[in-house]
């Protein structure tokens, strides 16, 4: 079987910020090509309702952004990349600005600053009230597609490598068609493996499938235990729809069946409490007590006006928001584990980055703060496109790889695969908010494939879904497993407490060394 052949300086693996960002960089530079599962208008970051977090205002500064993102991450976080992290806010801002995009100003024409839970100040730059992810992308899309080559409906499945260096990827498109893309430099900008959960805010592909192909390589991944729930999804819907924290920051304030407001004692901040802390609270009201639980939103004058998405949202869903009233519940969101790197998104293989929710900076810790994905995204997009650009070397493009897989070749039968549906209803039940050592391991158990390497590209592409799919979950819950407390996003009610012997502790995943090893937290030494 023959395969098509394309050739680039750089590939990118991903249409959010991330990826586009780091196209318009590399793009006056270098032929840049991107390709996404769908088209770019459906990633995650497209449904960003929140903003973009920047200490703009004068009152604030990079030091208490950072604070709070280092309390909300519960100290988990590496501190050097969160200080990175907080000082581009306003220069990201600025940016996107002058690209295109048109964030939310008052009549004098300083920037409407909102908050959200775990900010101590006003510092979300929005756009659109509630769309700003849809406003940064589509600017993001005019200035991208005149200069650089987009291939929607390609499915990346593994990494090829040559000489301990990634030289490309294999790609499948809907109709099985295999492609191969090869480039000097690749970034994953694949997103996050929230969508392996069946009640989440992710909506598109959020597989874990370019967290799959590095580990498939031997590339080291990291947190994966720790899963971010908003803790306000639209209650019954599939995909649930998000309720931008935004609302709580006008002043929406969670009520029971009753109406009693139920976070005034649970936290200093009441509804604007970090996320764990709110899920947390929000999963005791529903499963303990009983109750269901609503957004208050009869206090916010012209909602409508304010969030557009939201009331499309609601009204599509039936809900009269004339009674003030949106029903919540929390939900899988976003993910803080991914594939280490190093502050510039450099992997431990050559030629390869990662920048983005499928990366693990180390910025977010335990629990990521309110709007600082947008702005991870943007920021190590920046740090990798300048790697790329100051470390080139004589070009040493390897030799054209072979376009034919041998007929003769047969594919690994593959045990205990799940259908989607399965891993959903194990994610929600075994690896939720609240998890405990019976619960992960019997998911373990169930999600235990027998073997991580097969020869994928022969397998139709929902097997191959369904293979990325089971593998992440697996290291998702083993990894639940192997953290012994509570911490941030990642709580056990067998350890409900935070233990200070995990302090600076991470468990890294890796085909290349023993499955339970826990290291300091550093990734020094290994991006040589």
């Amino acid at each position: 079987m023959f395969m098509k052949h394309i050739e680039a300086d750089v590939l990118i693996i991903g249409g959010g910020i991330a990826g586009l960002m780091a196209a318009e960089y590399l793009s006056s530079h270098k032929n840049v090509i991107v390709i996404t599962k769908f088209s770019a208008e459906k990633s995650n970051s497209f449904l960003a309702q929140g903003g973009i977090s920047a200490a703009i205002d004068k009152e604030d500064s990079w030091a208490e952004h950072f604070l709070d993102t280092l309390k909300a991450g519960h100290h988990h976080n590496d501190q050097e990349a969160v200080k990175q992290l907080v000082k581009e806010g306003e220069s990201v801002v600025r940016t996107l600005t002058e690209w295109g995009v048109s964030f939310d100003r008052h009549e004098n024409g300083s920037f409407m600053l909102g908050k959200e839970g775990g900010h101590h100040r006003n510092r979300i730059v929005h756009a659109g009230g509630d769309q700003t992810g849809k406003k940064v992308i589509e600017a993001l899309i005019r200035r991208v597609r005149k200069k650089v080559k987009m291939v929607s409906h390609q499915y990346a499945v593994d990494l090829i490598i040559q000489d301990q260096k990634c030289i490309g990827v294999y790609c499948k498109d809907d109709e099985n068609q295999t492609t191969i893309f090869q480039a000097k430099n690749t970034i994953l900008a694949g997103g996050g493996y929230a969508g392996i959960y069946g009640t989440t805010s992710n909506a598109y592909g959020s597989d874990g499938s370019v967290l799959c192909m590095a580990y498939r390589a031997g590339i080291e991944l990291s947190d994966l235990e720790f899963v971010q729930f908003h803790p306000t999804l639209l209650s019954g819907r599939v995909p649930a729809g998000l309720i931008t924290e935004a609302v709580r920051g006008q002043g929406g304030i969670l009520v029971n069946s009753s109406g009693v407001p139920f976070m005034k004692d649970v936290h200093p901040l009441k509804d604007l409490a970090p996320r764990d802390i709110v899920s947390k609270r929000l999963f005791q009201e529903i499963h303990v007590h009983g109750e269901k639980v609503f957004l208050d939103i009869s206090s916010i004058k012209e909602f409508k006006s304010k969030f557009p998405g939201v009331t499309m949202l609601c009204e599509n869903a039936g809900i009269d928001l004339n009674k003030g009233l949106i029903p919540v519940s929390p939900g899988a969101h976003f993910t803080m584990g991914g594939i280490v790197t190093d502050q510039t998104g450099k992997t431990s293989l050559r030629g390869l980055y990662a920048i983005g929710e499928c990366a693990n900076t180390g910025v977010h810790g335990a629990n990521r703060l309110a709007s600082n994905s947008l702005l991870e995204g943007a920021v190590f997009a920046k740090e990798a496109a300048k790697s790329i650009l100051s470390s080139e070397v004589t070009d040493t493009r390897p030799e054209i790889i072979k376009r034919k897989i041998l007929n003769d070749e047969k594919s690994i039968q593959l045990r205990n695969l799940l259908l989607e549906e399965e891993i959903h209803r194990l994610m929600d039940k075994y690896a939720g908010i609240v998890r405990s050592e019976k619960e992960l391991i019997n998911a373990a158990e169930t999600l235990d494939l027998g073997t991580w390497r097969t020869e994928l590209l022969k397998e139709p592409l929902p097997v191959i879904k369904r293979f990325n799919m089971q593998t992440i979950a697996w290291l998702t819950v083993t990894s639940c497993l192997k953290r012994e407390e509570s911490r941030g996003s990642h709580y056990r009610n067998d350890f409900p407490s935070q233990n200070n012997t995990w302090n600076s502790k991470k468990i890294i995943r890796s085909l290349w060394h023993d499955e339970s090893i826990i290291a300091e937290k550093t990734a020094a030494g290994i991006f040589n």
